[in-house]
This record gives structure tokens, C-alpha cells and sequence, in this order.
């Protein structure tokens, strides 16, 4: 005969949840919804960026590139720094500048230094003058900021 004791499959005991832990527990899930929300509208919110070189083959973006290219070597011409002609620094280097939409410059970045400070400062610099471009062109991608990235030669 088995005992009533073994008989019974054991329950595991169920922990009891006092109302007070409930709501801070439903308080904490809705911050944490807020968040994912907020999180979620920033990203939907933000600029939709382009890359371009001078290997690009879009007409709009290439067409862009090359008249920007013109204003900025027209400009560098004008403005080539004093110091780097007394010294006669050549050299190469590399930038990449964001372009808002509106023709503004958002940034610009040295990838690839010339190795002469005065060569990189004049030719951000020149940049710098150069803006503001003209907006960018209408494309069905609804591009916000372009990024070109470019070799310039002193």
C-alpha cells in the first residue's frame, strides 16, 4: 500500500507576486517600450547618406562631383598657401567631405595625409571656402548628406 505522501506528484511552489511588484515590473517593461520606440524613430530619422569617388558612374552624382572639383581646384588656385610655394611642398593627400543637401559642408575628414601640415591645412581650408556648393541633385534615393572622397595633387 503506498503512502498518501507518495502518491502526489510534487508541485513546485509558485512565488506570489504582490501587487507592488507588479506595477513596478509593468513600469519597467513601458520605459523599456518608450525606449525601443524612441530608439526606433531616431534611426527611421536619420540622414540617408551617400559614397562617391571619382570612380563613380552615376550621371547626377559623377556631373556633381566633376563642377565641385572645378570650384574647388578654381579656389585652390587663387588661394594656393604662400609657405608651401616658399618651401616648394608637393605632395598628395586625401579627403573625404559630407555635403548636406543644401550645399553645406557637414565635415570634412583627412584620410590620407600629405605628410606636410600646411599642404593638409590649405587644403581643407580651401574646402572651407569653396563652400557653400550647390545642392545636390534630385535622385529617387532621397539623399540627405554626400560624402566624396577625393585625391587632390599640390
Amino acid at each position: 500500500m503506498q503512502r498518501v505522501d507518495e502518491a502526489r506528484p510534487e508541485t513546485p511552489e509558485i512565488a506570489q507576486v504582490n501587487a507592488r511588484e507588479l506595477i513596478e515590473h509593468s513600469l519597467e517593461m513601458a520605459k523599456l517600450a518608450a525606449e525601443l520606440e524612441r530608439q526606433t524613430e531616431a534611426y527611421a530619422k536619420r540622414p540617408k547618406r551617400k559614397f562617391i569617388s571619382a570612380s563613380t558612374r552615376e550621371y547626377a552624382y559623377a556631373a556633381y562631383m566633376r563642377s565641385w572639383v572645378a570650384k574647388i581646384e578654381r579656389i585652390g588656385n587663387l588661394n594656393y598657401p604662400d609657405e608651401a610655394r616658399r618651401r616648394q611642398l608637393h605632395n598628395s593627400l586625401v579627403l573625404t567631405v559630407a555635403v548636406n543637401r543644401d550645399g553645406t559642408v557637414e565635415r570634412i575628414d583627412l584620410i590620407q595625409s600629405s605628410g606636410s601640415e600646411v599642404l593638409d591645412q590649405a587644403e581643407m581650408r580651401i574646402v572651407e571656402l569653396g563652400a557653400p556648393f550647390s545642392p545636390l541633385p534630385a535622385s529617387d534615393e532621397g539623399v540627405d548628406v554626400l560624402h566624396i572622397t577625393r585625391t587632390w595633387q599640390f
